[in-house]
């Protein structure tokens, strides 16, 4: 059982840095309390308030940021964790990070970024987010990072085998971390054509994301008026929500997303109203949230023993995972779904999604050209004082492409939008205003 395994091993809570591998006198926290502590205090962590999760920032007071996202996420994930007797503070921690690496305007900035990176090395959330954790948000002056234990950082790395041709860690990330990371993976995991294993927090944490995206989002979709529940149930609707769920999981065919939009739209209709109360959305919501949870076991997979009948003792843990019926995960694949295709591919926040693609590309642009320059010429100083020092020690472009995404990643999309404006717009606002 999970709950055997030795979850605060001094191979799991091992820190990057020794000279923090204990709390302060009287610190009674476990050592994933005090990642969590880290996370939620860090000024990567209170810029996801200002990042879009489906609408932008601001749109309005109730619709969810991507920092109210990493808190259910988090809720989410410690319920699961805790139910099967595992660390729910490690679950939390990771999870509460998970999105730190996310750029201004969520999936359109990080699509924007990428393709400006592409000949540097690619730009991807979660690769950014160990970035963070490992090299640019500071705690201290002895290290860079926040040196977080190594469990919860194997609980981030969502794509251990890399994804869209960026790999989980960035190449200067990787050289300077990866051995340690992996340190103790047992022998024959991760070896030939096999991708590194995700950790069993790390899978628990994508199928609470995978959750909190599917009925949280589809309720901001529904209160912002995008999304209609009588839409649910039309051959337009099914077609299309089929046709986009069959991207990830082919095997899905309209039949089970026709039977899983109208029971949806069954227990939202009260039969009277044009739109669902709040509560009655919030009610249907919690009771899917609820089944997913608790429709999860964990399955050991470590060698068997030499009798070749009782499991061996677990050695690490890469020797759990996280098990969901598979009628549960295409359950909620087809919800997501739903805000992909129904929400999402609206023409206004389509428009949206183009203005953030430009404002990103154009100050990549710019700042690029800027940073591969002469750092002492005037106009260099569009950027930081701190980011031209960092410039001024890197000499390769690539290095320096790298730093300038860092700079462009780490804004809120207010900020990227206002810099835009200082940068490309004819009006000149307050040179004093913050960014």
């Amino acid at each position: 059982m999970a709950a055997a395994y030795d979850w605060f091993n001094t191979h799991d809570t091992e820190r990057r840095y020794l000279s923090e591998a204990t709390g302060a006198e009287g610190d009674r926290r476990d050592p994933y309390e005090r990642d969590r502590a880290r996370i939620i205090h860090s000024s990567a962590f209170r810029r996801l308030q200002g990042k879009s999760q489906i609408f932008a920032a601001g749109w309005s007071g109730f619709l969810r940021t991507r920092v109210t996202h990493a808190m259910e996420v988090a809720q989410i994930a410690r319920a699961i964790a805790t139910n099967h007797g595992l660390p729910g503070s490690l679950a939390e921690a990771a999870a509460l990070a998970h999105d730190l690496g996310h750029p201004p305007f969520g999936h359109n900035g990080e699509d924007a970024l990428h393709a400006c990176m592409r000949p540097y090395g690619g730009f991807e959330g979660n690769a950014q987010t160990y970035r963070i954790l490992t090299r640019l948000e500071p705690l201290t002056t002895r290290h860079p990072g926040v040196n977080v234990t190594r469990a919860t950082l194997l609980g981030i790395l969502k794509y251990p085998g890399g994804r869209g041709g960026v790999p989980a860690m960035y190449e200067d990330d990787a050289g300077h971390d990866a051995g340690w990371l992996y340190a103790g993976v047992p022998d024959g995991v991760g070896e030939g054509s096999d991708p590194l294993p995700r950790s069993v927090i790390c899978q628990i944490m994508d199928w609470a994301d995978d959750i909190a995206y599917s009925l949280h989002d589809l309720e901001d979709g529904i209160r912002s008026g995008l999304l209609s529940p009588h839409a649910l149930v039309t051959g337009e609707a099914v077609a299309r929500v089929t046709d986009r769920a069959q991207r990830a999981h082919p095997e899905v065919d309209e039949s089970f997303v026709g039977s899983v939009l109208r029971v949806l739209h069954a227990r939202l209709d009260d039969g009277v109203s044009i739109a669902p109360a709040t509560a009655r959305v919030r009610e249907v919501e919690a009771s899917y949230v609820n089944r997913f949870v608790t429709a999860t076991q964990i399955g050991c997979c470590g060698e068997k023993s030499g009798d070749g009948e009782t499991p061996a003792p677990p050695r690490s843990a890469f020797d759990f995972t996280l098990v969901v019926p598979p009628e549960v995960r295409l359950e909620c694949a087809v919800l997501k779904a739903i805000t992909q295709e129904l929400v999402l591919r609206d023409q206004r926040t389509g428009v949206y999604a183009r203005q953030a693609i430009g404002t990103v590309t154009d100050l990549f642009g710019l700042l690029l050209e800027t940073a591969v320059g002469d750092l002492d010429d005037v106009r260099a100083a569009v950027l930081p004082r701190e980011v031209r020092a960092d410039l001024a020690a890197s000499p390769s472009e690539r290095a320096r492409a790298r730093i300038v995404c860092d700079f462009i990643a780490g804004m809120t999309d207010a900020q990227a939008t206002q810099y835009h404006q200082r940068l490309f717009g004819a009006p000149q606002s307050s040179p004093f205003a913050p960014l």
